[in-house]
């Protein structure tokens, strides 16, 4: 047997196709006696009746699906979570989510104007903005268009976008450290030119020299060429927590002369868990933070502190405004998201003491 039409609820109930139509549509305007309602519905449900979605779709030139540009995997932590908090969002609103990876320009924004896709969420990384032909092709068709972690709009108001505050994360960290008794700070930090890392790198040094801090810049020789070697050869970071510990070494003489009131704050999250053995062997009563989360959870782990970003709440926010855009709701808007300060237990042993 096949899958029940409307035809086949319309010839049970003795009723006219569009009359069951009607009944089993909930945003009909079209006056229908109650009876005759609850009766089509209750044979519709006998008959295992299910709607045709991509009919409806159609007739309504909406998939309810999103479209997220993505060109990084989602075993990277970060953006799986994300994802999910974008996947989440959307679901909760009716709406579903397809990962494009590797689509052209033309082809996502012409699945927008088929209707196969309602709107578009882009999702920057390091220094990676809306791509420029994409740009031209959602202000030309005035696409539903999210940008995240992108930075300001090139043309403010074209459509709406959710950033992290980098500068807000750097202030609460080093504020805490300085609560702490903090007035040395070592920073390890690659010499990388993306934006997330420009901004905490300037908040950074402004923060020192307005709260009088001592300040000294260790790099962690990671540049833009071995980030990108690193993206396309995971495997290559071999090693790397060993290059860390040798610059931590180097700056040693400077990190003990003033131990309990000395802190190494790390750029990356990644960095966080040498720098925090390199400390429990040689230096157990310097405090280690991170700019950005890392793999080491600081409920576990004394003395650690970390700015952690609202990944998740970042992808809802995008879901909102998405639809929001795909639907006319609201102008485009720009929203800023401050991280959260996860702080360790304070001691001085390492995990399991």
């Amino acid at each position: 047997m096949g899958r029940p039409t409307l035809k086949d609820i319309a010839s049970r109930a003795g009723v006219s196709i569009s009359t069951v139509s009607y009944a089993l549509n909930d945003k009909s305007s079209l006056p229908l006696a109650e009876a005759t309602k609850t009766r089509i519905r209750t044979i519709a449900h006998e008959l295992g009746y299910v709607p045709n979605g991509l009919a409806r779709s159609l007739q309504a030139r909406s998939n309810r699906t999103i479209g997220v540009l993505l060109n990084k995997p989602l075993t990277t932590p970060r953006y799986a979570e994300i994802a999910q908090g974008l996947s989440e969002g959307l679901a909760r609103r009716g709406f579903h989510l397809a990962l494009l990876h590797g689509d052209s320009a033309e082809r996502c924004t012409d699945d927008v104007r088929g209707g196969l896709l309602d709107g578009l969420v882009f999702i920057g990384h390091d220094d990676l903005d809306v791509p420029h032909e994409l740009a031209v092709e959602v202000m030309a068709h005035r696409i539903p268009f999210v940008a995240l972690d992108c930075g300001p709009a090139v043309t403010p108001g074209i459509w709406s976008s959710v950033d992290f505050d980098y500068a807000a994360g750097a202030e609460q960290l080093v504020q805490n450290l300085i609560g702490e008794g903090v007035s040395r700070i070592l920073h390890l930090r690659p010499d990388v030119t993306s934006r997330a890392d420009r901004t905490r790198n300037s908040a950074m040094e402004a923060l020192a020299r307005d709260n009088g801090l001592d300040l000294i810049v260790l790099s962690t020789g990671v540049t833009d060429e071995i980030l990108a070697r690193f993206d396309r050869d995971p495997g290559g970071t071999t090693g790397y927590a060993a290059t860390v510990v040798g610059r931590l070494d180097a700056a040693r003489e400077w990190i003990d002369q003033e131990p309990e009131s000395t802190a190494i704050v790390c750029s990356w999250g990644a960095d966080a868990e040498a720098a925090y053995f390199w400390t429990v062997q040689h230096g157990p009563r310097v405090r280690v933070a991170a700019l950005a989360g890392g793999s080491l959870d600081p409920r576990l782990w004394p003395r650690l502190t970390y700015s952690r970003l609202p990944l998740s709440a970042a992808g809802e926010a995008c879901a909102g405004l998405i639809i929001d855009a795909s639907t006319a709701k609201d102008a485009p808007t720009c929203v800023l998201l401050a991280p959260a300060l996860d702080t360790g237990a304070s001691g001085t042993g390492a995990a399991g003491d």
